[in-house]
C-alpha cells in the first residue's frame, strides 16, 4: 500500500515546493520589493535548490511574479448561495481573510498596481471585474438589484473599493489586522445601496464570514490518501534533487 501511495506523495511534495517558493517570494516582494529581490534570494528563502526552482519556474523571477498574480483571483472557498449578492460579498470576504494572512496575496496586490503589470507579470483586476459583472448580472436576473444599478460600473466599483480599502488600511495601520472588519463594513454599505431592501436581512456581512468559508474549504481539501498522523513532508523530497538550470535560465539569476 505504501508503494501505491508514493506517486501521490511525490506529487504533493512538488506542489508543496512550488507553494513554498511562492510564499517566500511574496514575503520578499513585500519586504524588499520585486526589484530588490533576486532569484538567489528566492532560492535561499524557499530552502530549495536551483534545479528545483527552475523546474517550477523556468522563466525565473518574472514567472514567479506571474504565478503569484494568477493565484490572486482564486475562487477557493466560494460556495453557491441562494442569494447571488451573498456570493459577491463572500468572495471579497474570503480574499480579505486570506490577504490578512498570506504574504503572496499581499505581494500580488502591490504588484498589481505597478505601471508595467499588464505587460509583464499580469494583473487580476480585469478578471475580477468580469467576475463581478457576471455575479451582478445574475443578481439582476433574480430581482435582487435596484433598477438604477449599472452592472459594469458597479463591478468596477466593487473591485476598486476592495483594493483601495485594503491598501489604505495596511498603509495607515502598518498591519492587516483590521482588513476583514473594514471590508465587511464596506460590503454592507455597498450592498445596502444597490440591493432591494427586503433582501438585506438575509445577507450575512459578518466579519468571520470569509474565515469560516475558507476554513470549510481547507477542511474539505485535505489529502485523503495519507494515513492518519503522516504528512507528505515526511518523505524524501524528490523535487529537491540538485539540478542545473538550462543554459538560458542561468542568465536570470539577477
Amino acid at each position: 500500500m505504501s508503494n501505491l501511495r508514493r506517486p501521490r506523495r511525490r506529487q504533493q511534495r512538488a506542489i508543496d515546493t512550488r507553494q513554498r517558493i511562492l510564499d517566500s517570494a511574496g514575503a520578499l516582494f513585500v519586504a524588499d520589493s520585486y526589484e530588490g529581490t533576486s532569484v538567489s534570494d528566492l532560492i535561499t528563502a524557499a530552502r530549495t535548490s536551483k534545479g528545483a526552482f527552475y523546474r517550477h519556474f523556468p522563466g525565473g523571477k518574472l514567472e514567479v511574479a506571474s504565478a503569484i498574480m494568477e493565484d490572486t483571483l482564486s475562487m477557493d472557498g466560494l460556495q453557491k448561495q441562494r442569494i447571488m449578492l451573498q456570493e459577491l460579498v463572500d468572495i471579497g470576504m474570503i480574499l480579505a481573510h486570506r490577504i490578512s494572512r498570506e504574504s503572496a496575496l499581499q505581494a500580488a496586490l502591490m504588484l498589481s498596481f505597478h505601471g508595467t503589470a499588464p505587460e509583464t507579470y499580469g494583473t487580476p483586476w480585469p478578471d475580477w471585474i468580469v467576475f463581478n459583472t457576471g455575479q451582478l448580472t445574475e443578481a439582476r436576473r433574480r430581482g435582487e438589484l435596484k433598477p438604477f444599478v449599472d452592472l459594469e460600473e458597479q463591478a468596477h466599483q466593487v473591485a476598486g473599493a476592495w483594493a483601495g480599502l485594503v491598501l489604505i488600511s495596511n498603509t495607515l495601520d502598518r498591519h492587516m489586522g483590521n482588513v476583514e472588519a473594514r471590508v465587511s463594513r464596506m460590503y454592507r454599505n455597498l450592498v445596502t445601496a444597490i440591493a432591494v431592501p427586503e433582501l438585506l436581512p438575509e445577507i450575512d456581512f459578518s466579519v468571520d464570514r470569509g474565515k469560516n468559508l475558507y476554513a470549510a474549504f481547507l477542511e474539505g481539501a485535505s489529502d485523503p490518501d495519507l494515513p492518519p498522523g503522516e504528512t507528505a513532508d515526511e518523505l524524501p523530497d524528490q523535487d529537491e534533487e540538485p539540478e542545473e538550470p538550462s543554459e538560458h535560465a542561468g542568465e536570470l539569476l539577477d
